[in-house]
């Protein structure tokens, strides 16, 4: 074990110091002056003749502290050497790594490098470009594990900008383990780069179940690439989104029982169609008064939203998503509204011939069991990774890019942990303060 010199400075620090040079010999020794090297100079690499002491060459770290590495001379060739202080690099590696693993949980919750500066005030002051230079350069050496023999993905876009240049965000994502298969960045999302991006990150000679939203380029896109190994589900979420647009936001009683009979075709919306039918019983008795038909419209109307919203409450309770009709009670919810279409306005028949179209694409998902409806976990992932009020504050691709790679990185469990706190670490210098 190596030998220290204490001082009435550093007596107390003999366990932690004992700690430190641990994998050390007995061969070395910390003197009095803090220098580190052999108690017994080593051989001349170049002679052979044994050397001499020949004081210390300094190493410190602003704000740290520092230590003194031991020199040797030769008397007879007169060549000079140093001890090796590669624990000293080593040490200083620790720690701005450390820091690097704490920048990165920053960015991935959205924390501005002039925030992430302000915070290391507190901590080891660093600028907010020596940050940025440290992240990218962390970021430039992950590396993200690809998924292999995907069958059932998700497939959607972004549209981020750099400063205010559009740029393209394509993804993949598996819908079993919910990780990114592919995500990357373009200056353009023509049907020649979807199809090259598609080919590269999927195997078109096998069968693939992809969902997308109802973009109108898609089924020939994905004819093309996969032919007819595809099976392609339309996602019902957008679906539904269509649905409630096609309504307007001040929407009657009547109109908001109508819309929820269209969400009913594939999601159990039952409890908000018995409601609304309570209520339009109720508004025949006042329909006649116009004052007050306005004022039970506003009182309706609240009352329902107050219903809605209670049945949401209970689902997140419970843990429960909305739950899917089966697949005959959808046919059944949709023939009931294809008998009476003629009675709708132009664009609900519209809608309607539009799910009569694409049914087939709406119900794939009910004949492959664990097969995915919508694309709730690739919208899931771009909220996490580059939100929507975020997404335009990019003043590069890399910084675009780099928010991607942390999404999955938090994914894959490989965004770091600390192994010792940042004091623990701040502990180890104190031994050498200068």
């Amino acid at each position: 074990m190596i030998t220290i010199n204490l001082t009435l400075n550093n007596f107390s620090e003999l366990p932690s110091l004992l700690d430190f040079f641990d994998s050390f010999s007995n061969d070395y020794e910390y003197t009095t002056r803090g220098v580190f090297r052999r108690k017994t100079p080593p051989a001349c690499p170049i002679c052979s003749t044994c050397m001499v002491h020949n004081g210390y060459n300094p190493y410190t770290k602003k704000d740290l502290g520092g230590i003194s590495i031991g020199r040797y001379k030769c008397l007879n060739c007169g060549s000079t050497h140093e001890e090796d202080h590669s624990f000293w690099e080593h040490l200083k590696t620790l720690l701005f790594d450390s820091f690097n693993d704490f920048y990165q949980i920053l960015r991935y919750h959205n924390v501005s490098y002039d925030g992430i500066s302000d915070i290391m005030d507190f901590i080891y002051p660093r600028s907010k470009s020596t940050i940025l230079r440290a992240f990218n350069k962390k970021m430039e050496l992950e590396n993200i594990p690809i998924s292999e023999n995907i069958r059932i993905v998700h497939y959607d876009e972004q549209h981020p900008k750099e400063r205010r240049c559009q740029k393209y965000r394509l993804t993949l994502l598996d819908a079993k383990t919910q990780r990114a298969i592919a995500d990357e960045l373009f200056e353009d999302k023509s049907p020649e780069t979807i199809t090259k991006f598609l080919r590269k990150n999927l195997d078109a000679l096998e069968p693939v179940f992809i969902v997308t939203d109802f973009d109108k380029r898609y089924p020939d896109i994905l004819k093309e690439v996969f032919g007819d190994k595809l099976v392609h589900q339309y996602c019902l979420m957008h679906l539904n989104k269509l649905i409630v647009s096609d309504f307007p936001k001040k929407s009657t009683i009547e109109q908001e029982l109508l819309k929820y009979r269209l969400l009913n075709i594939f999601y159990n919306r039952e409890n908000e169609i018995k409601f609304l039918e309570e209520l339009l019983s109720e508004e025949l008795y006042v329909i006649n008064n116009e004052e007050k038909h306005l004022e039970w419209s506003n009182k309706a109307k609240k009352e329902f939203n107050k219903f809605r919203h209670k049945l949401k409450l209970e689902r997140r309770r419970k843990k429960e998503n909305l739950l899917f009709n089966s697949l005959e009670m959808a046919k059944y919810n949709f023939n009931k509204l294809m008998e009476s279409i003629r009675t709708y306005d132009e664009v609900i028949q519209k809608r309607l011939w539009m799910i009569n179209k694409h049914w087939l694409n709406l119900t794939l998902f009910y004949h492959l069991p664990g097969a995915p409806a919508t694309n709730n976990p690739i919208e899931s992932y771009y909220s996490k990774s580059l939100k929507t009020d975020s997404k335009k504050q990019f003043r590069t691709d890399k910084g675009i890019e780099n928010q991607i790679k942390l999404t999955q990185m938090k994914r894959l469990n490989l965004l770091k942990k600390p192994q010792k706190s940042f004091l623990e670490l701040f502990r180890v210098f104190t031994l050498f303060k200068l």
